[in-house]
């Protein structure tokens, strides 16, 4: 009786032909720029009195469109001590959203609570949401927000 192939190894067959065609397209795409993706200079945000950038962590936004869609992003870190919600910085002169721009972040674990809300309103004006003073806010870490630019 002739020896039929096994299920691996039409699997195995089935697969290695999309995945040699994945590849060739891979080798042959185009760099970010070429693709539609502009990213702008890293700029400082403007802190509020109380509000320190933590070492070698400065608190900096910038846009980066991509495919026509336009992103914030902001990097760095903050101490505090907030008990209340709070205005933490300004957007640098020029980046105001045409409407509120929101995220989580990570924050002190507090209480079980670590991640608190990013916002900047239309003024440009960069609050933290979520602290009380039984449970206050003593650091921020930006370099989870990333979200649309309105």
């Amino acid at each position: 009786m002739p020896k039929t192939p096994n299920r691996r190894s039409i699997l195995g067959a089935a697969l290695a032909v999309p995945a040699a065609a994945a590849a060739g397209n891979l080798i042959a795409a185009t760099p970010a720029a070429a693709a539609g993706i502009v990213a702008d200079a890293w700029t400082d945000l403007v802190l509020e009195p109380g509000v320190t950038a933590q070492a070698g962590a400065t608190p900096q936004v910038r846009l980066i469109t991509i495919a026509d869609t336009t992103f914030l992003q902001a990097r760095g870190a903050i101490t505090c001590n907030l008990a209340a919600d709070a205005k933490v910085a300004t957007m640098p002169a020029g980046l105001k959203p045409t409407w509120y721009v929101r995220a989580a972040t990570p924050r002190n674990n507090s209480q079980g609570i670590n991640a608190c809300r990013f916002e900047v309103n239309t003024a440009g004006s960069v609050s933290v949401y979520g602290a009380n003073a039984g449970n206050p806010i003593t650091w921020v870490q930006f370099d989870s927000v990333q979200t649309i630019w309105r």
